[in-house]
């Protein structure tokens, strides 16, 4: 739109054709998935590292591949791990947080509580049809094996053509990028890389 050429390393799509296009619907039929990463967003587990998950979405199923499914999605629940000193700082605070930290263990909270601050699963696929709340992870159902096979395999084709390190078994160097957000703990520091 502003008529600059992308940088050779932005290995995206431009969206601009969707836009300006008056169809509707799949304009492109060959854009039939999204592809999704995430990384680290705040300073809320020890050492700064993230939490790395990369993701497809298609028309019927969102798969998620967690790589490192130890650490917390939400941020970690002790406060000394967190550069603002704020448990699962990864949820900003509101009323709805503050209940189901508080109320852990009763009836009707605690799954909710465990959806929204547990860890993950190494593999997550959702049925967007039949749950689009994404609640109900398929992966590891006999009767999911195939779908979760094609669109891990997809996924990892598209990282390791776009060429992200976390697909090519390479260093990943977000896990020790600096931290310039608000500080609350002075002795939380994101680790040094390995030499």
């Amino acid at each position: 739109a502003a008529g600059l050429d992308a940088p050779a390393e932005m290995t995206a799509s431009s969206l601009l054709p969707l836009l300006e296009s008056s169809a509707s619907g799949q304009v492109e039929p060959s854009r039939d998935a999204a592809f999704i990463a995430m990384e680290r967003h705040d300073g809320c587990r020890r050492g700064g590292k993230g939490y790395p998950c990369r993701a497809i979405r298609t028309g019927n199923h969102l798969y998620i591949r967690n790589f490192e499914p130890t650490r917390w999605p939400s941020g970690s629940p002790n406060a000394k791990d967190c550069a603002r000193g704020i448990p699962y700082g990864e949820i900003d605070s509101s009323p709805t947080k503050t209940l189901m930290m508080e109320s852990r263990g009763e009836p009707g909270i605690d799954h909710l509580a465990e959806l929204s601050f547990g860890t993950r699963p190494e593999h997550e696929l959702y049925d967007l049809r039949s749950d689009p709340g994404q609640l109900n992870n398929l992966a590891g159902q006999p009767s999911a094996e195939q779908v979760v096979g094609q669109l891990r395999d997809r996924l990892m084709d598209h990282l390791a053509a776009t060429g992200d390190p976390r697909a090519l078994g390479l260093p990943a160097p977000w896990d020790y990028y600096p931290y310039y957000g608000r500080r609350v703990n002075e002795d939380w520091a994101v680790d040094e890389p390995p030499a």
